[in-house]
């Protein structure tokens, strides 16, 4: 204690600085919280108890209304805050039981970690005892909160895995009613609904076929039984990029087509239920938009000599942001870790300490399966058992009651039971069998079940304690064995020059798959498995799990999942893409383990556009060499739209044959039409750079203070971006949606993604399929065309020609005004970002309207780089707006004396809107800026224009 006093007595009188005391209960030392400019703090003190039980005060202090509301969406009670319209997301939540496993979780930790998290709800308590609460609560008409616990932290950690890994089973859900549907109109329409689904639209291989690890097959000896020498190779150039790579998937797919079931009515019936009833519920949503890059680059290339390291995750963008900075050191431990924490859990997820940085990227493993089981119900309709093999087993009943607050009455704190039936959420029903999982949907004497690896007891707040302690690669290694659910592509960088890449996650090994070479019964596992037993779809039980092992059942062990450690080409780079191969072929059950032990499964598709720019730009800057701090900087603000330069060369093709002498009337009348002449010499000069172009736009490296002015080459490019996205959505429109609405399919389109992908393949497949695609169907009808590839041409063209019908037209008249002039169609009057608060965008609490900001127009667009993504369908006003993104960018130097690291937020340290700290890093955010991450009291002292000391009561 006397050397922090004196410490802190030194630095007050180095810089004049006058402390701040606040006498609290629980600690045994002082805390000292040295705070920046920019509101964000360095919590220093002797223990991990000390600097915990601050902790938790200064995350309640600045964002409990955040707090409260992600313990209550992962607990399902979230009525209890916002009132009735969020009874239907409570019901499901709690059925599906995050909280209940985080209970789990409680019960099996240590005594040390029990400790921790108690001083954090002990902090975050003796503030809520002795301050308001948060100005949201006056408008709930609420005055009191409950009490923080240790369970509540470990309730957010199970939400934010959940959200980053749970999406697979509603994709489970969504593709058996698609493949189901399919399958029933083909019979009578005269198609194969099959194929339709399996070649047409979700051809597995990736349109940029780019890999974290490429050669990680030979590495480890994953044994590929019928090897395509044509599969896998990453393709440039668009429309010159011929079909080989697409069809050595095509064929490889086809296995998959010729071995796949029947799906029963009852299934696809029992899965249209239940996604009706969820659909659109928070943090329960099959589109959701998560992603991230990372990339690292090896000092033997960088102009400093020392690794270069940059990481930017992907999540809502949401005001207060899902992150916060933060910094911490505590000295007894000689820990030392800055970066970002989430509000209600005491640990920083994505970090610096003085020896190593980590990112990480969503690893979108299959860890989840529904299941359809049979079941037995009691006489009063209620499930009592499930039944497999023919052996009934108990179901577990967990009764629930619900609570709603009642909102606008004038009446505080008035929050009563809702009426919910024992057969709509008044009881879950929990099946042993799935991991402790619930039953989601009953219809007579079968239900739908959900097997997911965080059910139970799991420990990923445990992996970001070790590595705020780790001194070693090997020590983050040890730490990673904790990191069970919610699966990421880990990015390690230390000051002794070593890049690395690790999986997070543990991966379960389906029986069925590990005996053949093809799913039993012809169910792969990204469809409603058979739960009876009949046809082997169980999760393996392992007798001999692997040490630190959380999943009770077989998994793909450590030394088998992708990771590398210093490649020889000397980078490594993740953007959700495919890590290391498995649907390069086009059939991701297409490899054996090594020594042939079972199917090598992961997952069935990845996203491929953002990695796609990433690895070339990264290619060319290595070749180079002397890459810098800055090249890091600017390929995190690259938004330059590597989908128009895959898609647009066919465009450019149809208008070239359109101009060609003898070209059918019904595509020469589109090269006649000025509008589309000047259009494609404005498409055909386009760099595939996406800035505003408008005054006040928000463009990479302008002004933060929105008086930016555009340049006539971004204007131009501006103008290109906004013809083409609009085209793209038209494009898909008259294509892959007309054909199968044409068809009676209009109510099972596929997703925005998968829509893309599928043009794409098709207009590759094109010179040897004419346009008859695998399931008999034809995406290119064109009224009057004498032959297929005119057709083509014809609807690319026509699509072109609607876009700029659309563009005048009323429909974009609160962008553009009917202007007929194309120098009037800016991207940024388009491309708009809202962060959106919980309680609704109408509100103060949203930007905008709060921090001074009108529409917020900033350049991106459809899988770039820096994220901002919206439908590849969209085609209206308001279509092109985007609400997530970088969640926090980050670029580091590792130097030997310790990480050079900026990172920013987009919004501030503080979630309470009268704070000046509530969106003063949301202009730098926009404009791809920066701000200096400090590290260890020597930084924090040097910046600091605040310090606090907390100091025990007497």
């Amino acid at each position: 204690m006397k050397l922090l006093s004196n410490l802190v007595a030194g630095l007050l009188a180095a810089t004049s600085l006058q402390a701040q005391t606040v006498d609290v209960p629980r600690l045994n030392d002082s805390v000292t919280v040295f705070t920046d400019a920019n509101g964000i703090p360095t919590i220093v003190g002797e223990t991990e108890t000390d600097v915990s039980f601050v902790q938790g005060y200064l995350h309640a202090r600045d964002r409990f209304f955040q707090m409260d509301y992600l313990r209550r969406i992962a607990s399902g009670t979230l009525g209890e805050l916002l009132g009735q319209a969020a009874l239907s997301n409570d019901i499901t939540l709690r059925t599906l039981g995050l909280r209940r496993g985080a209970w789990a979780t409680f019960a099996a930790l240590d005594d040390s970690e029990k400790a921790w998290l108690k001083a954090y709800a002990d902090g975050v308590n003796h503030y809520l005892a002795t301050n308001p609460l948060p100005p949201e609560y006056s408008a709930l008409e609420l005055t009191m909160a409950e009490p923080w616990s240790q369970v509540d932290s470990l309730a957010v950690g199970k939400l934010l895995a959940f959200q980053l890994s749970f999406d697979q089973s509603l994709s489970d859900i969504g593709n058996t009613i698609r493949i189901g549907t399919y399958q029933a109109v083909g019979d009578v329409v005269g198609f194969d609904g099959t194929a339709l689904f399996l070649q047409d639209l979700n051809l597995s291989i990736p349109v940029d076929g780019r890999l974290t690890v490429p050669d990680f097959f030979e590495r480890i000896g994953i044994i590929v039984p019928s090897p395509n020498a044509e599969a896998g190779v990453a393709s440039e150039g668009g429309a010159s990029l011929p079909v080989k790579s697409s069809l050595a998937a095509l064929d490889a797919d086809t296995a998959l087509v010729d071995s796949m079931a029947r799906i029963d009515g009852t299934t696809v019936e029992l899965a249209r239920r239940y996604r009706d009833r969820v659909e659109g519920l928070p943090f329960l949503n099959e589109g959701y938009d998560i992603g991230s890059n990372w990339w690292a680059v090896s000092g033997e290339h960088t102009a400093s000599g020392y690794p270069l390291f940059a990481n930017d995750p992907h999540l809502q963008l949401s005001m207060a942001p899902i992150f916060m900075n933060e910094n911490l050191v505590i000295r007894d431990e000689e820990v030392v870790v800055s970066g970002v924490a989430f509000a209600g859990a005491p640990v920083n997820a994505q970090a610096c300490t003085d020896f190593f940085c980590w990112g990480s990227t969503v690893n979108r493993m299959d860890v989840t399966d529904v299941f359809q089981d049979q079941i037995l119900v009691n006489n009063f309709g209620l499930p009592t058992h499930t039944v497999h093999n023919g052996v009934a087993e108990p179901i577990v009943y967990a009764f629930q009651s619900y609570f709603v607050n009642n909102i606008g009455n004038g009446q505080a704190d008035d929050v009563t039971r809702a009426d919910v039936g024992y057969d709509a959420g008044g009881i879950t029903f929990i099946v042993p069998r799935r991991n402790n999982g619930p039953i989601v949907e009953l219809l007579g004497d079968t239900a739908l079940t959900v097997q997911y690896t965080g059910w139970g007891p799991t420990f990923e707040l445990s992996t970001f304690r070790a590595w705020a302690r780790a001194r070693s690669q090997e020590d983050f290694e040890m730490g990673l064995r904790d990191f069970a659910v919610g699966a990421q592509n880990f990015l390690y960088a230390d000051i002794e020059g070593n890049i690395a890449y690790y999986t997070g996650g543990e991966m379960p090994l389906r029986a069925d798959l590990q005996n053949q070479l093809a799913p039993d019964g012809g169910i792969p596992p990204w469809f409603i498995r058979d739960g009876s037993g009949a046809l082997n779809h169980e999760w393996l039980i392992d007798e001999s799990p692997q040490p630190g092992q959380a999943t009770p059942y077989a998994l793909i062990p450590r030394e088998e999942m992708p990771q590398v450690s210093n490649p020889p080409w000397g980078y490594l780079a993740n953007a959700n893409n495919d890590p290391i191969g498995t649907t390069l072929d086009g059939n991701p059950l297409n490899q054996l383990r090594p020594g042939g032990n079972g199917l090598y499964y992961i997952n069935t598709s990845y996203a491929d556009l953002r990695m796609g720019r990433i690895d070339r730009e990264l290619q060319d800057m290595v070749a180079a060499g002397d890459v810098t701090i800055d090249d890091m900087k600017a390929l995190q603000a690259n938004n330059e739209l590597l989908d128009a330069e895959l898609l647009l060369p066919f465009l450019l093709q149809a208008y070239q044959n359109a101009s060609a002498e003898g070209a059918w009337e019904g595509i020469a009348q589109f090269a006649a039409d000025p509008r589309i002449v000047e259009a494609m010499g404005r498409l055909a000069e386009w760099d595939f750079s996406t800035p505003t172009g408008v005054a006040g736009g928000f463009d990479p490296g302008g002004d933060p203070s929105g008086n930016s002015m555009p340049t006539a080459d971004q204007v131009a490019n501006s103008v290109a971006a906004t013809i083409y996205s609009v085209w793209r959505g038209e494009a898909i429109a008259n294509t892959i949606d007309a054909t199968l609405s044409a068809v009676g399919l209009g109510d099972e389109l596929p997703g925005s993604t998968t829509a893309w992908r599928a043009l794409v393949n098709q207009l590759r497949l094109f010179p040897l399929t004419q346009g008859q695609a695998a399931s008999g169907l034809s995406y290119f009808n064109f009224p009057g065309a004498p032959d297929p590839a005119s057709a083509r041409d014809g609807v690319l063209l026509a699509s072109l020609s609607n876009t700029l019908d659309r563009l005048a037209s009323d429909d974009f008249a609160s962008a553009f005004e009917n202007s007929t002039n194309q120098d009037d169609y800016r991207w940024g009057r388009l491309h708009t970002i809202v962060f959106s608060h919980p309680l609704g965008d109408a509100t103060p609490f949203s930007v905008p309207p709060s921090g001074g900001f009108g529409p917020i127009a900033r350049s991106g667009g459809y899988e770039a780089v820096d994220a901002s993504s919206h439908s590849a369908r969209a085609r209206s006003v308001g279509a092109f707006d985007f609400g997530s993104g970088p969640a926090r960018r980050n670029v580091s130097m590792l130097a030997p004396t310790g990480p050079q690291s900026q990172e920013i937020i987009p919004g501030g340290r503080s979630g309470v809107l009268i704070s000046p700290f509530y969106t003063n890093q949301l202009r730098l955010w926009l404009v791809n800026d920066y701000l200096p991450l400090s590290i260890g009291e020597g930084d924090a002292q040097a910046t600091a224009v605040d310090v606090t000391v907390f100091s025990p009561l007497p």
